[in-house]
């Protein structure tokens, strides 16, 4: 019995500590304001986000962010008004992508901070 009341309580623990931070569901300006708000705190460095790439066209030599795309149907679409109906390839599993934080100093050495991932919006 008491095994029991310690997973429950560990799993409440757990939600509570998970669902406010806003992992589930993130979107890129979401993890924007977050750097906002929680900017380096060592003199002469800032926070600076990596948005993974998708090859655009049918040779795959341009590449497009990751961020200035949507779903829509179950494929990636430019989010862009000029470039309606470019098909950009399927949707990522869990119709979300990673992006990455790092902290850069004055010498421009990067040092990994934190990873989120960001859920891809539905086009309109």
């Amino acid at each position: 019995m008491r095994v029991w009341i310690m997973v429950v309580i560990g799993a409440l623990l757990l939600i509570s500590a998970v669902v406010p931070s806003g992992v589930w569901g993130a979107t890129i300006e979401d993890v924007r304001k977050e750097m906002a708000d929680n900017p380096s705190r060592f003199w002469g460095t800032r926070l600076l986000m990596f948005v993974p790439m998708e090859p655009v066209g049918v040779s795959g030599n341009m590449q497009m962010p990751m961020s200035e795309l949507c779903a829509s149907g179950g494929k990636l679409r430019p989010i862009s008004e000029d470039a309606k109906g470019v098909d950009m390839g399927p949707v990522p599993a869990g119709k979300e992508y990673t992006v990455q934080i790092f902290m850069r100093d004055g010498g421009g050495y990067d040092t990994w901070q934190y990873s989120r991932k960001v859920s891809i919006p539905d086009c309109k």
